[in-house]
């Protein structure tokens, strides 16, 4: 279905509203199980994750994909308490 003008003019005052009030990185954290396999720089479409000493950091640039939460291979990345110690699908790439 194409997005129309009508679409367009009901969405856009509000998105830039919406993407600086709830769609952050800022709520991310990294457990002491991070192996630094850095898959999760690999996952992210964004190329929003970095790594520093051995760690990885957001850059202030995320959509909420969580492509990077489903293939941390030690479910080491968490999203504030949301994703705490709930069930994961882990899906696996041929790296």
């Amino acid at each position: 279905m194409p997005v129309t003008l009508k679409d367009r003019l009901q969405s856009g005052p509000v998105n830039p509203l919406f993407y600086a009030l709830y769609v952050r990185d800022k709520g991310f954290t990294v457990s002491e199980e991070c192996v630094s396999c850095e898959k999760c720089t690999r996952r992210c479409p964004l190329n929003n994750i970095e790594y520093a000493d051995g760690r990885p950091v957001w850059k202030g640039n995320c959509t909420h994909c969580m492509a990077y939460i489903a293939g941390c291979p030690t479910e080491a990345i968490e999203y504030k308490s949301n994703s705490r110690g709930r069930h994961r699908h882990y899906i696996g790439t041929d790296e």
